[in-house]
């Protein structure tokens, strides 16, 4: 999938491959009219069918919630369902056993035992309703939001809160939201010594290349110069600077890989283009990378 080729256009707009679906297409949407008067007709003859089918699928009486529920929302749904079931079977219980003692009301004695222990059933089911688990929940999760404000972290939702705690591995996309996408070459070795490289983005007359010992300008050490051309001549990448028709603001834009932009942006600091230097060192051959050899070949 990489290398050079000479391309010659034949065809553009719409009398390309493309162009020529694009028109099947326009002109079956003047025929959608008569394809749907058609379609009609065969919708009224299968809609009889297609109800039929319909009343055999049993839907829930109750619409599954727990999709878009994060995990404590449903760890607290099957808290309260527990709590419920749990409830009910021991008032159920408190019910049976006061009927069968025959246990009356103290403040009216003449009434049944069992309407009663009703009403204590009942009570008993309502106590054990526990609403103020939303109230600690809500308190806890805005305690977090404000421990993570403090740490310079902005949440939408609370529930995110939770959520974030949960998770023990995050995975993000780099390019454009942790880095600007630009790659640039900080250091080289070259002679048998390491060199510092500074400047950023893909401005070649911003930076400098220095020795990493001490410090010293290293743009006309040989070492450097000689590797820099070298990658230079291998190189299909140039960097180009733009205005902006908008703003009149000018910025350098690489075109080609974006691998090579750093060695070309690296070259120019130190005053190598390629422009300058094809001329006495023409290329006559060039083999491509490729995955399989992990590199690239230039005479």
């Amino acid at each position: 999938t990489n290398g050079k080729s000479t391309a010659y256009v034949v065809e553009i707009g719409m009398n390309t491959r493309v162009g020529r679906i694009a028109k099947l297409l326009q002109q079956s949407d003047g025929k959608e009219g008569a394809a749907a008067a058609a379609g009609s007709e065969k919708a009224d003859i299968e809609a009889p069918v297609k109800a039929k089918k319909a009343k055999k699928k049993k839907e829930p009486c109750l619409p599954d919630t727990k999709s878009n529920q994060t995990p404590l929302q449903r760890s607290l749904q099957d808290l309260g369902v527990k709590i419920g079931i749990f409830a009910i079977v021991v008032c159920l219980i408190v019910f049976i056993i006061g009927v069968a003692l025959e246990v009356k009301d103290l403040d009216n004695p003449e009434s049944e035992p069992w309407l009663y222990m009703i009403l204590i059933a009942v009570t008993l089911a309502v106590a054990a309703i526990p609403e103020g688990i939303p109230l600690c929940v809500t308190i806890s999760l805005s305690t977090g939001c404000s421990d993570m404000v403090k740490k310079n972290v902005l949440v939408r939702r609370i529930a995110a809160v939770e959520t974030l705690g949960c998770a023990s591995v995050i995975c993000t996309d780099k390019t454009g939201t942790l880095t600007e996408g630009k790659m640039t070459m900080v250091k080289m070795w070259a002679s048998g010594q390491d060199f510092e490289i500074t400047g950023k983005g893909f401005n070649p007359t911003e930076g400098s290349i220095t020795y990493a010992e001490n410090g010293d300008s290293a743009a006309s050490s040989p070492g450097v110069v000689s590797t820099l051309a070298s990658a230079v001549l291998c190189c299909n990448t140039r960097v180009e600077e733009e205005t902006d028709p908008d703003d009149g603001t000018t910025k350098w834009v690489p075109y080609g890989n974006s691998s090579e932009a750093p060695i070309i942006v690296a070259a120019g600091k130190v005053g190598l283009w390629s422009k300058d230097l094809e001329p006495e060192l023409p290329r006559v051959f060039e083999v491509p990378f490729s995955s399989s050899r992990k590199m690239m070949l230039t005479v």
